[in-house]
């Protein structure tokens, strides 16, 4: 059995994971980890590269593999992440899976959604709490008395380990300037969800298109899938290795 590396999405950290590393762990019944991105979360006091590539390098030097095998699952800017890390370095993971994810080469402008640079925008005009609820509205599709409950909480995190704004600007950049790798030489799956108001799902329908890897739609998540419908994103992982070659 392979353990999974865990890679989070725009301006998040591991923090914002919850339990769902916990979910894929006891589902699979291997070790789930995460880390934090440079920039953020327990790195929070360094400043972000600017570059996809940038930014693989620097979780690669600090993650440890030990003698074990690993599959690595990002979301959002965290599967741009991951399809640069395998491409670059095919030998560190078994197989790779992405989740609501995109690239400037697989966007087209009438898709064009403006809600997280209105986000990125108002920040500094919000509070943090303000903030965090603006952001959850966007990014999940959970009834809102639970996102109330979930926006304190991020806000919280931002208390604790606020990122530089250089950091969240760089990351920023670094998406916009990604290149959708040649090829991925590791098997891949791609999920998405139609419900999703932040990356378009079109997108992923052209990355496994692309790559010739399977697509599963989820019908109405949001774009944080993980959060939205934890168990939905374990068992298409589960069924995806069942019927691996």
């Amino acid at each position: 059995m392979t353990n999974w590396l865990l890679l989070r999405g725009l301006t998040r950290d591991q923090r914002h994971w919850g339990n769902f590393h916990d979910e894929l762990a006891a589902r699979l019944g291997v070790e789930v980890v995460t880390i934090d991105p440079p920039g953020f979360g327990t790195q929070n006091g360094r400043v972000s590269p600017r570059s996809i590539s940038g930014i693989t390098d620097d979780l690669r030097g600090r993650f440890d593999r030990g003698d074990d095998s690993w599959s690595l699952l990002g979301i959002s800017l965290g599967g741009m992440l991951a399809m640069n890390w395998v491409h670059r370095y095919p030998e560190d993971f078994e197989r790779c899976v992405v989740v609501n994810t995109g690239a400037p080469a697989v966007f087209r402008p009438h898709q064009m959604q403006f809600g997280l640079m209105s986000l990125i925008a108002g920040k500094r005009f919000r509070s943090l709490d303000a903030h965090e609820a603006a952001a959850l509205k966007l990014t999940s599709n959970r009834p809102p008395e639970q996102l109330a409950e979930l926006s304190t909480t991020w806000a919280q995190y931002q208390r604790e380990a606020a990122p530089l704004d250089a950091s969240v600007l760089a990351q920023v950049a670094a998406a916009a300037t990604f290149r959708l790798p040649t090829r991925i030489p590791v098997p891949l799956l791609v999920l998405a969800s139609k419900g999703d108001r932040l990356a378009d799902h079109h997108m992923s329908e052209r990355i496994a298109a692309r790559f010739d890897a399977p697509l599963r739609l989820h019908p109405d998540a949001g774009h944080d899938l993980t959060l939205d419908d934890g168990p939905w994103v374990c068992d298409q992982i589960t069924n995806w290795l069942a019927h691996a070659k």
